[in-house]
Formats: structure tokens, sequence, C-alpha cells
């Protein structure tokens, strides 16, 4: 058993699918309403020993428990199984999915399945109730891969502090909050800290991640580096690497521009979003590259008589000193150049793709393409005025044509 089987073999909760799968056997009847039976689940959170507490005594009151619904550990560790497909619900029954069975016994393969599901959990993660609603369980397919994309970018601990204001940047992203007051501002934010912590805190059960409480910061553990990256498909040590240059043609003043390593066997298909993530973009229209004769791009209909960019890996179309045009929203025509500055190898425990430099915001979308952008940034450095004013409406008020947010695009790169 290797060092990394070893840990998961080790995880917490590895030991307790295990011991739930024997308990299962070839499938338990479940009550009316789809849940474990109260009975069965006492006996769950004893041999699970899940820490949820069954008529719980509060004061000097008991509060009877009526369903297992109401024991949050076990509950969460049977969506985990259902998420990875260790599980299933047929009829009235529980019962194993037979093809996956066998992973109780290969806990490296069981981890990285736990781990794949890690953002399929959802709402069953966090709590939830009349009185509080979990805004980061109602996204976490989104949030869930984003929290495991910081973590990977820290070399070291990972504030935790950094996590809230990362995930609350993007719910602020998805929900509007005019006219919520200072204090539900303050619960939110609150709450959204603590589903962190949680979310945080379901990694360090799979052996994924680990929480220094002292200071307040979380952490990947090799076994969750290594899986994260494996399940990503990313470069391993010593696979070849390109030192690709992006510039936005035609704009100045200042230029925009990302200097990014990308793995020599990314499809086009990816390039492309490696390209989007350094640059800014939304990826929100058409985009196609040209190399020597041949445009690559996506064609499902088969009506534009591209090359398919996802069968295209760079390392076949590419070398150093290597020019490759790139073209997206074909409506502001935004021209890119690709230049290929070196070719290296994958360092070991380095994270890529990753943007090394850059400068110059990216254009907002829909702008009118390089003379729209050019107007604008005129507009916007000139006196105040009511075109200006409605600029500032329509786009984001904080704009600087000259800021680029070096770590930002660093992170968006290393989540493709």
């Amino acid at each position: 058993m290797n060092d990394f089987e070893a840990a998961a073999d080790k995880a917490k909760l590895t030991g307790q699918i295990r011991s739930f799968m024997t308990w299962l056997g070839e499938g338990r009847k479940l009550t009316q309403t789809g849940r474990i039976g109260l009975a069965d689940a006492r006996r769950l959170v004893e041999l699970l020993d899940t820490g949820d507490r069954i008529d719980p005594e509060i004061g000097d009151r008991i509060f009877k428990t009526r369903s297992s619904e109401q024991l949050p550990y076990l509950t969460r560790v049977e969506a985990w199984m259902k998420a990875a497909r260790l599980i299933r619900v047929t009829g009235t029954r529980l019962v194993p999915v037979k093809k996956n069975a066998g992973l109780a016994d290969r806990p490296l393969d069981l981890m990285l399945a736990l781990l794949d599901a890690y953002p399929r959990l959802g709402k069953s993660l966090f709590p939830r109730n009349a009185w509080r609603q979990s805004l980061v369980g109602d996204e976490f397919a989104f949030i869930g891969p984003e929290i495991l994309t910081r973590l990977l970018t820290c070399q070291d601990a990972c504030p935790l502090s950094e996590l809230h204001e990362a995930v609350l940047d993007m719910i602020a992203a998805m929900y509007t909050f005019h006219g919520l007051s200072e204090l539900q501002m303050e619960m939110l934010r609150k709450t959204i800290e603590t589903d962190v912590a949680i979310a945080v805190a379901a990694l360090d059960v799979i052996g994924v991640a680990v929480i220094d409480q002292a200071s307040d910061t979380a952490g990947l553990t090799d076994l969750g580096r290594w899986a994260i990256r494996r399940l990503r498909g990313m470069a391993e040590t010593g696979d070849p690497v390109l030192q690709v240059r992006i510039t936005l043609r035609y704009v100045d003043d200042p230029p925009v521009w990302r200097q990014v390593l990308i793995p020599a066997a990314y499809p086009l298909s990816r390039v492309h979003r490696v390209i989007q993530g350094a640059m800014g973009w939304e990826d929100c229209h058409l985009h196609a590259f040209q190399i020597g004769k041949t445009t690559y791009g996506p064609d499902p209909e088969q009506e534009l008589g591209y090359a398919d960019e996802t069968k295209a890996r760079l390392a076949d179309v590419a070398r150093v000193r290597t020019r490759i045009a790139y073209e997206y929203d074909f409506g502001d025509g935004w021209e890119h150049e690709l230049v290929v500055e070196a070719r290296t190898v994958a360092g070991d425990g380095q994270t890529y793709p990753a943007c090394l430099a850059g400068e110059g915001a990216c254009p907002p979308e829909d702008c009118g393409g390089v003379y729209g952008f050019a107007e604008l940034k005129e507009v916007l450095a000139g006196p105040d005025s009511a075109e200006r004013d409605e600029m500032l409406e329509w786009m984001d008020e904080d704009f600087d044509p000259s800021h680029f947010d070096l770590p930002a695009a660093n992170a968006t790169v290393a989540g493709i």
C-alpha cells in the first residue's frame, strides 16, 4: 500500500462507508418518505460514530428524534454515498450500486470517487430550516470547485478569510442584495463563513484537506493536491509545458497581454478556456483558432467547416515561435495573437495551467470592439458628463483600464 492509499485508508469517511456498506448488505427497506428508518438510524449512528445526538436533552427538556432527517451527519454520509454512486434508492429500498461496490475495498479509488462527487453534494452538506437558508448549498456545483481551486493555488495554508471573500464575491455576482440592511448583510456574511467552514471540514473527512484552528487557515494534504490534479487531468511532473504570450491586437494605452504556461497535451478547446480565463472574458460568444491555413473551433452543426478543436492538441499544432491567431466574439471582432515563447516541463508540485504575468484590463463584453473600447476609455478619462455617467451605469463603476489582477487570473486558469 503506497502513501496516498494509506492516507485515503485512514480517512474518517472511508471507515464510515465500509461500515455502512456492511450494514446495508443486499439492501434495506426505507420509510414511505424514502428515509432510513429510525431504528436503523439509531444503529448506524453508533456503528459509524457520526456524532449525531438522538433524543437530545437541552436544558430540562428532551427533544425526541422522529426521523433520520434530523440526524445531519448520518444524512450527509448517505447523501455523499449517493452522489458518488455507491448506493441508490429503488422503490422503497436502499441498495448498493453493484458496479461500484468494490470501491469500499480500494481506498484510493474510493477517495477519488468521493472527491469527484463533492460539488454534487449541494444542499445536503449544509444545515437548513425555516430560518436558515444556504446560498452556498444552492450554488455548490460552482462554489465547490472554486474552493478546491483556491486551495490548490495556495502553495501553503490558505487563510479561511480569503475563501470567505471569494465565495461571497461569487454569490454577490449571482444574487441581488439591494435593499438588505447592514444587519441582514452581516447575517448573510456570517452564514456564508459558517458554510465555507463546513465545506472545508467535509474535505478533511476524506483526507484531502486539513484545518488549522489556531491560525484560521486550511490547506491541502499531499493526497488532496495529487487527487485534485488527477481528477482535473492536470500536468504531472515532467510533462511538457508551453509558455505562451497572449496579446489582444490593436489595443494600447495600455496594451493588454498575458503570459501563461499551458500543458502541451491540452486540446485547443481547453486552450480556449485558458485564454478566456487569463484575459478575463466571459466566454459568451463564438471563437476560432487560425493556425496556418486551418481554422479550428466549435462547429456542432458542421456548417462552418472548422476542424475539430477538441481533437487538436497544442503540442501537435505549435512549437517554439509558432504564432496562432485566435478570434473571440465575431461581432466585436476581438483578435488575439498567441506566440509560443518557450518549451519547458512541469515542475514538482506546481499547478498548471498558470498565469505568470500580464498587463491591462480585459475590455468589457459587448463594448463595440477595438474602436468602442478606445471611445469608452476616452470618455472615462474625461470630465464628468451625462455620457460618462451613462457609461458608468452600464458597466462596472470600478473599471480601470490599467488594472490587472494576477492572483485572480492565476486562480481562474488553475481551475480549468
